[in-house]
């Protein structure tokens, strides 16, 4: 399954500290959360579902990523060091789920915005995702939460 290879790709099961990848996802996670330029927090929810599960984090563990990433989301004036990490520490299905997660954020308050959707169509160009990969990850999660 895609999503395993993913978890495993990220750290495995007990990442604790998921370092700078799991940051990077984070930040990527969140972004999309954001890119809308409304609060959802059903996104915000999924996001932090996803990150708990992929790193296996605690709650204290999962609060202290998001406020990382937050922090460096804000900070950062281009989402290319996060991307430059993820391609090289990710294969190409590990990169694959990425997108199908990032769908998942975009999908979590029941529609997709313009906006989350050039941005996950950017971040798989970045990733060197293909496009029919782009594709097949948006449909396999139109019915998610």
């Amino acid at each position: 399954m895609v999503w395993d290879k993913l978890i495993r790709a990220l750290g495995g099961a007990a990442a604790a500290d998921p370092a700078p990848r799991g940051l990077a996802v984070a930040v990527l996670l969140l972004e999309t959360a954001r890119a809308d330029f409304e609060h959802a927090e059903q996104e915000l929810q999924a996001a932090r579902h996803i990150l708990a599960e992929m790193f296996s984090l605690d709650q204290t563990a999962l609060d202290r990523l998001m406020t990382q990433a937050e922090a460096e989301a804000r900070l950062a004036v281009s989402l290319h060091g996060f991307v430059t990490e993820l391609n090289r520490t990710l294969d190409g299905a590990a990169k694959t789920g990425l997108i199908g997660s990032l769908w998942r954020v975009a999908h979590a308050d029941g529609q997709v915005h313009p906006q989350e959707e050039h941005l996950i169509r950017r971040l798989a160009d970045l990733l060197h995702v293909p496009h029919h990969e782009f594709v097949r990850q948006r449909l396999a999660t139109t019915d998610t939460p």
